[in-house]
């Protein structure tokens, strides 16, 4: 907009000293040529003295051999470092021509000057609203990155209501339906969190029951009545609708966990005293399992049952799938940009083209609900974790993984 005022006006300028200068000499043009009737009036050298002393431009007459008409024209020209208008034009009936030369050196210079004023003036405003706007930029942009950092680290202190305090008071509101949006958050997943568990508790009461009844009934029969083999088959429906509700109160549980705070712990050192756990379970399943650390300690801010929901899930599908005798192994890297955990085992593998962490997505050797990597999922989601599972290149079973994002984890502690 700048830019556009001051061409806009630099050219008005221009246009309105120019113009004049042509109106002036168009004028002059015509006094002389009104004076003149008939062509023996003019004499050229006492005329000539006489126009000379009373205009204060060049003036020049001269017979018009071609007798050819010229209209009034006004042509730019420059001498020995001048600048001149030069305006040409016949009159008596073509038969003279009439030569005006006006020095237009201190317009120019005039124009010039008032060039470069214009132009600093451009820079100086440009610089000056580059300047201003940074100012402004930097005023706008730190409220921004306070609630930028919030809400990126929200996952530290999940849900928890922004700080407007320390906003500017342009921002109070903008925070204040943050705060309000982050409260019917907090409140529907709680109340979910409730719904969950409370139809779990209530679901598990009867199923209780029915699944006693069934087993006081199975007493009663052979081992080979159609009716025991019913009953059997009862208890184990019984016994499945039991795990898909405790893999229920265990979402219901997840949810809870994401509105744990999170502490500043060694990652390694907490697998470390799970590890020696899993290393007696999978003695005790006839399986090995052993860990390995590349580096002695990674301190970050974790939800810690989050993450032992992720681990604890990835271990035991591990060793579950993994045949008697088999090995189950867990490894630590980093890379540049992650800290990663890798559990391998020795199973059948998975099949990727189905999306396992869908809930109720189960592999043909399994015998769940089919909620376990779901809840693995979520509780990733939660924490900022990124989870996954494929084949194994080195041989057969698969590999689960857990990648720590360093900028998240690490560089922000």
């Amino acid at each position: 907009m700048l830019i556009i005022v001051l061409i806009s006006l630099s050219t008005y300028f221009y246009a309105s000293i120019m113009g004049h200068i042509k109106n002036e000499l168009y004028e002059e043009a015509n006094k002389i040529a009104l004076h003149y009737t008939v062509e023996e009036e003019y004499n050229s050298k006492e005329d000539l003295s006489i126009l000379s002393r009373l205009s204060p431009y060049k003036i020049k007459i001269s017979k018009n051999s071609t007798n050819k008409h010229f209209s009034p024209s006004i042509t730019p020209l420059k001498k020995d470092n001048r600048e001149f208008y030069l305006l040409k034009k016949s009159f008596l009936d073509d038969k003279m021509i009439l030569e005006i030369e006006r020095d237009i050196t201190q317009e120019s210079k005039y124009i010039t000057t008032m060039y470069y004023i214009i132009t600093f003036i451009l820079i100086t405003g440009i610089l000056f609203i580059l300047y201003y706007s940074s100012l402004l930029s930097k005023k706008i942009m730190a409220p921004l990155e306070t609630l930028t950092n919030q809400f990126t680290n929200m996952h530290e202190s999940l849900l928890h209501e922004i700080n407007t305090k320390d906003l500017p008071t342009e921002f109070g509101t903008l925070g204040d339906t943050v705060n309000l949006l982050i409260t019917k958050v907090k409140t529907s997943i709680k109340y979910r969190q409730e719904l969950y568990i409370g139809t779990a508790h209530e679901l598990k009461t009867p199923l209780a029951v029915m699944r006693l009844k069934n087993q006081i009934t199975l007493m009663k029969y052979k081992k080979h009545d159609s009716v025991r083999e019913a009953l059997e088959q009862n208890i184990e429906s019984i016994d499945t609708l039991n795990a898909m509700i405790h893999n229920l109160l265990e979402f219901g549980r997840a949810e809870g966990a994401q509105f744990e705070q999170p502490e500043r712990l060694n990652l390694i050192r907490l697998m470390a005293n799970k590890c020696e756990e899993y290393e007696l379970l999978a003695h005790s399943q006839e399986r090995d399992f052993i860990y390995h650390f590349d580096i002695p300690h990674f301190r970050i801010n974790v939800q810690p049952l989050l993450f032992m929901q992720i681990f604890q899930n990835f271990i035991q599908n591990a060793l579950k799938f993994t045949p008697k005798g088999g090995l189950v192994s867990l490894d630590t890297r980093m890379d540049p940009d992650n800290f990663i955990i890798e559990i391998k085992d020795e199973g059948e593998g998975i099949d990727e083209s189905k999306d396992l962490f869908a809930p109720f997505q189960r592999s043909l050797q399994s015998t769940g609900a089919g909620l376990g990597l779901f809840l693995a999922k979520n509780a990733a989601e939660s924490m900022g974790v990124v989870i996954d599972l494929k084949n194994r290149k080195d041989g057969k079973g698969a590999i689960a993984s857990i990648a720590f994002p360093l900028n998240r984890f690490l560089l922000k502690d």
